[in-house]
């Protein structure tokens, strides 16, 4: 059986599709801190911290500091997060 994702530091906060805050620890001893639950029309999805900045016309951009080299791995990522942090949460309760 493979290791599992730990889950910690869950903050909820509502905005827009955001739902909280959590770090994950992954079996390879890797933390990652400050991923984003995101719920919207039945989806739910995790995303990374990512740097901010602003563009020449004053607009708020923001840059990937982590990513996927295929959507195949990144989905898998997402359901083992996601199946960790359900499992956390329901935890919680």
């Amino acid at each position: 059986m493979p290791e599992e994702i730990v889950i910690g530091n869950w903050r909820p906060c509502s905005k827009r599709s955001l739902v909280g805050f959590f770090s994950a620890k992954l079996p390879s001893g890797m933390v990652l801190h400050d991923l984003m639950l995101h719920e919207r029309n039945g989806s739910r999805w995790i995303s990374f911290p990512a740097r901010e900045w602003v563009n020449g016309g004053g607009e708020k951009k923001y840059v990937r500091l982590v990513e996927f080299t295929d959507r195949a791995t990144a989905d898998r990522f997402r359901d083992a997060v996601l199946s960790s942090l359900d499992r956390h949460l329901g935890e919680l309760l």
